[in-house]
């Protein structure tokens, strides 16, 4: 048994740790995609409201533009995750230049393809296809069962994810939920009833397994954690995911 909880508490750590390099290289590495566009900021900037009030209006303008013209970023309730830039090339150049951050390197290329499209007329990618709708209710339902499930379902032929993207997604919704059910397993063993001697000269029944005890129900509770933010999570990518889709883009994954 001390070898067994040994085991669990090494794979808690193990997992914690590589949760940890996860979630700080996703919020610190942002690639960015950039396009350059003949015109001026101003006129750029109207152009590039117009794509973005067409996908969603649930954003606003930055006044911390990090060197460029304007910055706009998306409010709570909007599914996107964006930072969008526009900027000077040079002094003396005509063009204008666009830049987009998002935590996802798929949300960047898939806006970068969207902009060329709507502000470049460029035709897709021969590779590119259009998009289909995903349904609410199978992104939750697989959700129910494992969040990884859900993200697999929602990246599944969409820009908004690259491999990567998903790879990542689904990794710290699986650490999440070892490190939240192993440390739930192992104070509900920890807790367990002890028998004491007049229990051993009597026979009576020991306190059974961890599933047995009063503090199991504390394990399918860790467990409700991970799937109730991937709601949330759940609920984004499929809006957003169905709110592109309406307009007919094609994209290249």
């Amino acid at each position: 048994m001390k070898i067994f909880k040994k085991g669990i508490q090494s794979h808690l750590i193990n997992a914690i740790f590589f949760l940890g390099l996860l979630i700080f290289s996703t919020n610190s590495l942002f690639a960015g995609e950039t396009l350059e566009i003949l015109g001026g900021p101003e006129d750029v900037n109207i152009r590039l409201l117009a794509v973005l009030n067409k996908l969603d209006p649930d954003f606003y303008a930055d006044e911390k533009t990090q060197g460029f013209v304007y910055r706009y970023r998306n409010k709570w309730n909007n599914p996107y995750d964006f930072n969008i830039y526009v900027g000077k090339v040079g002094k003396t150049s005509p063009d204008s230049i666009i830049r987009i951050e998002s935590p996802r390197r798929g949300q960047e290329k898939m806006w970068k393809q969207i902009m060329e499209q709507e502000l470049l007329q460029k035709p897709p990618h021969e590779s590119a296809v259009p998009l289909s709708e995903k349904y609410h209710i199978v992104s939750q339902g697989l959700n129910l069962i494992t969040p990884m499930a859900s993200v697999g379902y929602n990246s599944w032929n969409s820009p908004l994810f690259t491999n990567r993207d998903t790879f990542v997604s689904m990794s710290i919704y699986l650490l999440c939920d070892l490190i939240l059910a192993g440390g739930a397993y192992l104070y509900a063993q920890e807790n367990l009833p002890k028998k004491n001697i007049y229990d051993n000269m009597l026979n009576v029944k020991g306190p059974g397994s961890v599933w047995e005890s009063p503090n199991a129900v504390g394990i399918f509770a860790a467990l409700a954690v991970t799937r109730a933010v991937r709601v949330f999570d759940a609920w984004e990518d499929t809006a957003a995911h169905n709110k592109t889709a309406q307009f007919g883009w094609s994209f290249k994954f």
